[in-house]
């Protein structure tokens, strides 16, 4: 199934069948109803300054709307009597002034309080949804699949805009409206009555209608938008694995696939948009006909009613409201598109309470005697099934004592329980059936919080957060503070414990090393599973379960670190719960419980297992037995002598440290990929990404040249009625220029819709393009790139969803206003000199001061947009790791120190948005407001002129709309101020990400295309007498940046031949898994060459060296799409896997049969991340992705670190047939995996310290020999 066959909510439609059975777990999953209001989105705003903020902000922006009507007032006094008297026109300039100076003020004051309640609403929500999201469990998690990083980014910004200083022009415009009615029916009930039975429902039909359909497609884009944004997190993450089996295209198609969708939604959206918008203006100008025909009426025959000032101050006022409702179009849009957001956030914030409360304070508060020695732990009849998967049965009436302050090992086959009964210990679930106790009390009768305080569990996937290796190991204490030496003196001694200081120590920064992004991707397997367990141990906690915690580990540091257990173990003060499929990890437990098929096989010490020559315990030990262990069973070497040996060979450790990155440095603050680009660079680089809709864009332009041109119309048409209406006599000419207002109206139509649309199309396209481009840009840089600070997954998917929305505003809305605006200008200004040369040039004298106020705000809104962008950023990063990882954060106890860090990040510029959101609405106040003093000026100097006979009252009353419309044309370019400062800083970071060139070219000029010819023809090419799938390494160094002293490979020389199986073995940190990197070409060798086939790689195109290779990292990243697709996306590039073709590769690594017994088999959701399945088959289907390639050379990273006895030797048999024809590298740390090599390396401080054979090796006093006893089984 492709990643796109997803429902209306996101979620997989093979989810939803797995869910399908809710009255099986009528406790365990509830998908809740959401009764959903716009006013919801307040709700945040809980303490009384941020209410009299709000209050005031809704006073204020009601009052807002009262000046206007006034204004209108003193219009019609100065027309009935113009040209005015000098006394008279200076008191109605007087009067003007004032009111202008009050609107300037209430404005500021709005327009401040919106903007600060707009961050307390999106500040709020996003600390609400964090706080909860780390309180929820691992079933709503599992069921659920909430999209974090869409919810932190996307939607809190989208209610942060339907929050701000929108809702305060929405306000006033209310206000306008009722205020404009009261005073119009005071100066003419008749008229005013005739305009409102005409206008206001035709306006509201058209209101409502248009918002209706506009919320429809809005929902449909936004559900496209949200899944392709997860396809893109996803393939992020793994982006490794993206590149090793350049599984770009079918990754990417289906992102695009889902852009595609959301761009049809959103084309609609705006043809519906722009229709409204046009039907409005088409009302509004039919109005001004009908305006000023009735009002002709009443001159002519009831000049009692009112002279041509009332019936302009009527018109004036009605037909602004009418243009006021009809902007209020897009402000409601804006509302409801906030409103669907803020659903989506309060679908979580808002999420029922459940039983498993890490937040409740109520039950029995859990300390150190509950695990004293002498009490039991007991499983009594315990069944269980997870929540995603209610059909499948994993636990079956297990029954299980564990004593406390002993030690328990559980070994068994993948997906038998294992990790289930941990995940039981620790309560992220409840049993189905059955009870877990501890001191005889059930595990939900404790304080959740206070049980887990005394517990610690280190999980088989590593989960390293962002921070320095200090922060990382402290998070694992959960007593009390503690002075900050004391409790760094803690971490130093957890890490010699967990066998992690000797690597620490060798750092530039020892514990002060940051580990970058994305999480603890600078260290290796070893290393992070060793900080893991040193944060664990830490807290010295009283239960101990290690699920897992030594697969990625060598014999020699699993055995240190098995003996600092034991010697706590012997204290009897900790319970320890081993889960190993390496069985050398639990021989010295005091029980051993045998799983199979979510059933207790056995249970016994390993000496009682043993002597039951049929048992299952013993069959898994002869699976695992070296084949010439026999020479040693007669030694009397267990584990207690190997630690002697273990303590001698410590030194051996090298101080060189594998990362997988160039740089361990701990910055200050993240990078920034933010380049700087002019205005006329951005749109430059907008109109050539939309080129391919070029035409579109030119019917656009003509669209806003019709718009910007109805001012004109409007003037002349205006001018002419005011003259005829102030006659003596009533012209039939009234008539005339009525029916040219309806001509207008109908241009308005035509140009609004044209517009609109085709700047929609424009836009959506656009939005497609950025997207598209930006994923595969990311997918395609080198693996350095993704290891510098401020490039987490959150953080690029936030360019990539949110960045490219904001950078849509410079094809669309606000290039057609603005286009639309400077024809109204500068026709404006034209016809204006023409007419009447003395009157305009001194009110255009007041234009720089209208556009200087409106770039001191742009460039206010930019900044803060900046600072924003980054707070906002670093808090979401922080969120989406720690939700990534929330096992690992219920298990650490950690959610309310997360959550406090996340409440820092979000509040990081909270004064600097204080002080930046008062100026830049003061300069938006003064935008605004600057028409009305322009208007005492207009009448002041315009009456002067008349009156000296220079210009008639004709002349003036064209004049004055065709500057003054031109003036608010002006400021609506200045109301754009946050949408373009926002667009300037996406388009910023946008194209920033576009520019980045990978070091290491995947793709350089598409000469890279690979396909299934091209490799057949390549390899025909090849020199005949070369095998292919040999590697050399010719003195070969590496050293990793920012590192320069501490190299990793010095003249490493090297040579496997093809068709043979390489392991490479030695401690963590050795150099292996850096190998694998210079044969995958992640990286490049600092000197020397590596050739394949006698080539050198760097000359050959990666992607096409990357078709001979197939990898198992021992991190199974695996895509959320069915089993199929994981498999399938091994294939060689140009060929899609057939059904048959995956069948077959599942078979030979041993999974069809498990895979045949999902609830959908092959069409079963692996979940994000492979979470629906358990480590063992998760590390199976990645192989089975790696062998369906059929590839030259088979990279192995520790593939079988996570599997149990049986499949081992059923992946070991695969493996071996494999190696047959190709050429085999393996790194392992369970021996048994290698001793069958053609050849084993032995690393040590990156060099090659040992070399040959089992047999050999194995009796070479060296450092394999010590590995054997270490992990030799008796």
């Amino acid at each position: 199934m492709s990643l796109s066959e997803r429902d209306e909510d996101g979620k997989s439609q093979k989810c939803h069948t797995l869910l399908k059975p809710f009255h099986l777990l009528p406790k365990k999953v509830f998908i809740p109803k959401i009764a959903f209001s716009y006013l919801t989105l307040f709700r945040p705003l809980q303490d009384v300054q941020s209410r009299l903020i709000l209050f005031c902000g809704v006073v204020l922006a009601i009052a807002a709307g009262a000046p206007l009507p006034i204004i209108g007032v003193i219009f019609a006094r100065i027309i009935d009597s113009f040209p005015p008297t000098e006394e008279e026109i200076r008191t109605r300039v007087y009067q003007l002034l004032v009111v202008a100076i009050i609107y300037f003020i209430i404005t500021w004051g709005w327009a401040f309080c919106w903007g600060i309640v707009g961050a307390r609403v999106s500040r709020g929500l996003r600390t609400q949804m964090v706080d909860r999201a780390l309180g929820l469990d691992q079933t709503y998690y599992e069921t659920i699949c909430p999209d974090i990083t869409s919810r932190l980014t996307v939607d809190a910004q989208t209610v942060q805009s339907g929050t701000a200083e929108k809702v305060g022009l929405f306000l006033q415009s209310i206000s306008y409206f009722v205020a404009t009615l009261i005073v119009g029916f005071i100066l003419n009930a008749r008229l005013t009555g005739i305009l409102i039975s005409g206008v206001m429902p035709s306006m509201a039909l058209v209101v409502i209608t248009g918002t209706t359909v506009l919320n429809r497609y809005s929902k449909q884009a936004s559900e496209s938008t949200t899944t392709a944004s997860s396809i893109a997190e996803g393939a992020i993450k793994a982006v490794q694995v993206v590149q090793a089996f350049d599984a770009f295209e079918p990754l990417t198609a289906d992102h695009r696939n889902n852009l595609t969708k959301a761009m049809s939604f959103g084309v609609r959206k705006s043809i519906a948009s722009a229709i409204m918008l046009g039907s409005v203006f088409f009302i509004a100008f039919s109005a001004n006909a009908l305006a000023f025909f009735e009002g002709s009426q009443i001159v002519k025959h009831q000049s009692s009613s009112g002279g041509a000032g009332t019936v302009y101050a009527i018109v004036f006022l009605i037909l602004d409201a009418a243009f006021v409702i009809g902007a209020a179009g897009p402000f409601i849009q804006s509302f409801a598109q906030a409103a669907d957001a803020g659903k989506r956030i309060f679908s979580l914030i808002d999420y029922p309470d459940i039983p498993i409360d890490v937040y409740s304070e109520e039950g029995i508060r859990a300390d150190e005697t509950v695990f004293e020695p002498g009490k039991e732990i007991v499983l009594k009849d315990v069944s269980f099934a997870y929540p995603a998967r209610p059909l499948e049965t994993v636990l079956d009436s297990v029954t299980l004592k564990i004593p406390t302050g002993s030690s328990v090992g559980i070994v068994g086959a993948s997906g038998s329980g294992k990790s289930t009964i941990a995940a039981l210990l620790l309560r992220l679930y409840d049993p189905s059936q059955g009870t877990i106790t501890i001191d005889g009390k059930a595990i939900p009768d404790y304080n959740l919080s206070s049980l887990r305080r005394h517990i610690a569990l280190v999980d088989q996937d590593p989960a390293i957060f962002s921070g320095t290796i200090y922060t990382n190991i402290r998070d694992g204490f959960k007593g009390p503070p503690i002075p900050e030496e004391e409790m760094r003196e803690k971490c130093v001694k957890a890490a010699k414990a967990a066998d992690a200081w000797s690597f620490i120590e060798s750092l530039p920064e020892g514990l002060d090393t940051w580990l970058g992004e994305p999480s603890g991707t600078k260290l290796s397997g070893g290393q992070k599973q060793r900080l893991c367990l040193a944060r664990a141990l830490v807290g010295d906690p009283s239960l101990l379960i290690l699920d897992e915690a030594t697969s990625a580990l060598d014999t020699i540091s699993e055995a240190s670190i098995l003996s600092e257990l034991s010697k706590s173990r012997s204290s009897g003060n900790r319970t320890t719960v081993m889960i190993a499929h390496r069985l050398a990890s639990v021989m010295d437990a005091d029980n051993i419980v045998v799983m199979g098929k979510g059933r207790v096989l056995e249970q016994g010490t390993h000496a009682s297992l043993m002597s039951d020559v049929n048992g299952f315990y013993r069959k898994l030990i002869e699976v695992q037995r070296f084949s010439s262990e026999d020479t040693y069973e007669s030694e009397p070497y267990a584990l207690e002598k190997s630690e002697m040996v273990i303590e001698e060979s410590l030194d051996l450790e090298g101080k060189s440290v594998e990362p997988s990155s160039p740089t361990l440095e701990s910055p200050s603050k993240p990078a920034s990929t933010t380049a700087s680009f002019s205005t006329f660079t951005i749109i430059r680089r907008c109109l050539a990404l939309s080129k391919a809709r070029l035409f579109f864009t030119l019917l656009a332009l003509v669209g806003s040249l019709i718009t910007g041109g109805l001012i004109i119309g409007e003037s002349i048409i205006f001018g002419h009625l005011v003259q005829l209406l102030n006659g003596a006599v009533v012209s039939n000419r009234v008539d005339f220029f009525c029916l040219m207002f309806f001509v207008v109206s109908l241009a308005a139509l035509v140009g609004y819709s044209i517009s609109g649309s085709c700047f929609g199309i424009v836009s959506e396209h656009l939005i497609f393009r950025t997207r598209d481009i930006s994923l595969s840009t990311i997918l395609r840089q080198d693996m350095d790139w993704f290891l510098q600070p401020g490039r987490s997954t959150a953080a690029l998917i936030s360019v990539i969803s949110m960045d490219s929305g904001h950078l849509s505003g410079l094809s669309g809305v606000i290039i057609g206003t603005i286009v639309s605006a400077l024809v109204s200008v500068v026709g404006g200004a034209i016809l204006a000199h023409i007419i009447a040369w003395k009157i305009a040039i001194v009110l255009f004298a007041t234009s720089p001061v209208v556009i200087l106020a409106g770039f001191f705000r742009l460039h206010v809104i930019a900044k803060l947009e900046e600072k924003n962008q980054q707070a906002y950023t670093e808090a979401a990063t922080l969120a989406t790791e720690a939700c990534s990882n929330i096992r690992t954060i219920a298990a650490l106890g950690t959610e309310r120190v997360t959550s406090k860090r996340f409440h820092l990040a979000v509040d990081k510029h909270r004064e600097q948005t204080f002080r930046d959101t008062a100026l830049g609405n003061l300069l938006l106040a003064f935008a605004l407001a600057i028409t009305y003093f322009v208007y005492c000026l207009a009448y002041w100097w315009g009456a002067k002129r008349v009156r000296k006979g220079e210009y008639t009252t004709q002349d003036f009353f064209t004049v004055l709309p065709a500057i003054l419309f031109s003036a608010q044309a002006a400021g609506q370019i200045f109301s754009l101020a946050p949408d373009i400062g926002r667009a300037k800083g996406a388009a910023a970071r946008v194209f920033a990400l576009h520019d980045q060139k990978p070091t290491i070219d995947i793709d350089p000029a598409g000469s890279g295309a690979v396909t299934s010819q091209s490799l057949d023809t390549e390899v025909k090419d090849k020199d005949p007498s070369t095998p292919a799938g040999s590697l050399t390494f010719k003195n070969v160094c590496l050293t990793y940046q920012s590192r320069q002293g501490a190299p990793v490979f010095t003249n490493l020389n090297l040579t496997i031949k093809a068709g043979e199986t390489i392991a490479l073995v030695g401690r963590s940190g050795a150099g292996k898994s850096s190998l694998i990197s210079l044969i995958e070409r992640f990286y490049d060798p600092t000197s020397g060459a590596v050739l394949l086939d006698g080539v050198d790689i760097k000359s050959v195109p990666v992607s096409q060296h990357r078709a001979r290779i197939s990898l198992v990292s021992q991190d199974p990243d695996l895509f959320a799409g069915s089993v199929a697709f994981n498999v399938g996306l091994g294939a060689r590039p140009g060929h899609t896997a057939t059904r048959e073709e995956i069948i077959e590769a599942c078979k030979a690594v041993g999974i069809h049969e498990f895979v045949s017994g999902l609830p959908d088999g092959y069409e079963t959701q692996c979940g994000i991340n492979g979470s629906q399945l358990s480590g063992g088959q998760k590390q199976r289907v990645a192989i089975a992705r790696a062998y369906i390639r059929d590839p030259e050379i088979l990279l192995l990273d520790e593939a079988t670190s996570a599997l149990d006895s049986h499949s081992e030797a059923q992946i070991k048999e695969a493996i071996a047939a494999a190696a047959r024809k190709r050429t085999t590298i393996m790194v392992a740390h369970r021996l048994t995996t290698v001793q069958n090599a053609d050849r084993i390396l032995v690393f040590d401080k990156g060099k090659i310290v040992e070399e040959g054979r089992h047999e050999e090796l194995a009796r070479g006093g060296g450092i394999y020999e010590q590995m054997i006893r270490a992990q030799s089984l008796g």
